[in-house]
């Protein structure tokens, strides 16, 4: 497959981010700030995060085409990490999705329970079935930056060794990080912090990939 076709793969990785990544806002995004990740839905206006819902469900499957991409760009290069990247996003992105399409119930079971004897039960109940889920994502993510980084080094397409840098785990660090040195942004970021993770990773690459044809 040529470069250009796995360029249009990546590309639609770029569209999924942006989808996704409105609807995690509207899902997550509270003006007093992040308190936690369950916390934050015990205040989010119900009917913003139901459009946000919607938005993440539909959105969450094309990041499996931008992986595709990805694989596909990096095919020649080592077969086998390109197809262990591959899978590695598409598990990460349907663990991904079962965690995010999740939000919006729990923010409506929280909100109706809060002053009832059940809530703690609820809360306990989600934590352990679901908010899990948040750390299995991030080993996955830390694998698939390992993955990519080899790539980068070993690829064959004449692109930049320091793109190696600016690999998903990396990106989502900083982002996290904005909470602390620049929390007007990190406030409004950071609740979609995957996504604009990927909306960089992505772009960056198309980018390089762009640069090295005009060259």
């Amino acid at each position: 497959m040529s470069v250009a076709k796995a360029r249009l793969f990546i590309i639609i990785g770029i569209l999924a981010s942006l989808t996704v990544g409105i609807g995690e806002y509207l899902l997550h995004y509270s003006p007093a700030g992040i308190s936690g990740e369950i916390s934050m839905l015990y205040n989010v206006e119900l009917s913003r995060a139901r459009l946000g819902h919607y938005l993440v469900v539909f959105g969450a499957p094309l990041y499996f085409v931008g992986y595709f991409g990805l694989r596909q760009l990096f095919i020649k290069t080592d077969r086998f990490l390109a197809n262990l990247i591959f899978i590695l996003g598409i598990l990460s992105f349907s663990i991904g999705g079962v965690w995010v399409s999740s939000r919006y119930f729990a923010a409506v079971v929280f909100q109706k329970s809060m002053a009832t004897n059940d809530f703690e039960y609820f809360l306990s109940q989600y934590e352990s079935a679901y908010q899990v889920l948040v750390w299995v994502l991030r080993i996955l993510v830390l694998t698939i930056s390992v993955c990519y980084a080899l790539l980068i080094h070993r690829n064959k397409l004449g692109l930049p060794k320091w793109l190696s840098i600016l690999n998903p785990v990396f990106i989502l660090g900083f982002i996290i990080s904005t909470l602390f040195w620049f929390p007007l942004l990190g406030n409004h970021i950071a609740p979609t912090a995957m996504n604009v993770t990927h909306f960089i990773f992505f772009s960056t690459l198309l980018f390089s990939i762009r640069q090295r044809s005009l060259s």
